[in-house]
């Protein structure tokens, strides 16, 4: 379903598309006993639900020698499933080393999202840790002393169990993609942009290491737990932990919002009153930069990691991958 607006002209345009497409069918691997054998067959027994809208916004403009343009579009859409085609409509996915699985699909639930425990902030003291308890009366994590983190109860059974209490702790696909676009033009002198971005998705951050001493350490460690009231978020640093505080948890999440400038391009063509005499069309030489900066509050390298290895598997896991270049080039474009 949509709607086209034209105004002035056609100068403003805007142009507002709703849809919603049913998946059904879907490759999933089936659940069969495992004495039939070890590798388990694919067939179409899963379904997923997508509406979402499509919004698109332009004006250009125009007045003797300068033209204008600029335009903006989104686009937003929801993942459901629908059925997991299994009993228990639950799809585990993605695991990461000593963590186990971390991404989940669920029946009814966005799909893919993270799966881990919700961190409380940090113990400050003896006091906060022995306050920590249950329904009777025993504290909820036995093993915390100051300095670790305090992980969420979800069930209320005074214990902190992989069963019970982890949770959804950030959605792995965006809610939200958009572009900017903008160019102008004045005797010759041409600029565009292009910006892309997207909102609404976190990115587990697994290339921080804590089992291997030898291994780099992101930068937010240095703002890590040392004495009371000095972190709320990052525990104290070691390599083991007794209360595990490393475990899968909104510890290793991070928001994976972004907007980058894709393309910045400057440019100017040589009039035709001069490059004629050389038999030459059109000479233009331009400047260009793509990736030039990138707008974002995760602390990694690049917060355009992707997936789908295998149904949705890593998505949204950041494993290190190499970032995306940033390029300077300059150019000519010659017609004969």
């Amino acid at each position: 379903l949509g709607l086209d607006f034209g105004f002035f002209g056609n100068s403003l345009q805007f142009t507002a598309d709703y849809f919603y497409k049913r998946t059904d069918g879907m490759l999933i691997e089936m659940p069969v006993p495992t004495y039939l054998g070890e590798s388990k067959p694919w067939g179409n027994v899963g379904s997923m639900s997508n509406p979402g809208v499509e919004l698109d916004l332009s004006y250009r403009y125009s007045i003797g020698d300068f033209n204008f343009s600029v335009g903006a579009n989104a686009a937003y859409i929801k993942t459901l499933l629908i059925n997991a085609g299994n009993e228990s409509g639950i799809l585990d996915r993605g695991s990461v080393h000593q963590m186990g699985t971390i991404i989940r699909g669920e029946n009814g639930q966005p799909f893919p999202y993270f799966y881990g425990y919700k961190t409380d902030g940090v113990f400050q003291n003896w006091d906060e840790v022995n306050s920590y308890v249950g329904p009777d009366g025993k504290r909820i994590q036995p093993d915390a002393v100051p300095g670790d983190l305090r992980f969420v109860d979800q069930n209320g059974d005074g214990l902190i169990d992989t069963d019970n209490d982890r949770t959804i702790i950030g959605k792995c696909a965006p809610d939200w993609t958009y572009g900017l676009h903008a160019s102008a033009e004045w005797k010759g002198i041409d600029f565009s942009m292009v910006w892309q971005g997207v909102a609404g998705n976190k990115i587990f951050d697994a290339t921080r290491r804590t089992d291997i001493p030898t291994m780099n350490q992101p930068k937010y460690v240095l703002n890590r737990w040392t004495g009371e009231g000095t972190s709320n978020t990052q525990p104290k640093f070691m390599f083991e932990s007794a209360n595990n505080n490393y475990r899968a948890s909104d510890l290793w999440v991070e928001d994976a919002s972004f907007l980058r400038a894709r393309n910045v391009q400057l440019g100017y063509t040589i009039p035709q009153k001069w490059t004629k005499k050389i038999a030459i069309q059109r000479l233009r030489i331009y400047a260009q930069a793509e990736n030039l900066f990138t707008l974002t509050k995760y602390v990694g390298c690049d917060p355009e990691v992707t997936g789908g290895n295998g149904f949705s598997s890593d998505l949204g896991i950041d494993r290190g991958v190499y970032p995306q270049s940033r390029t300077f080039s300059v150019g000519v474009n010659l017609n004969f």
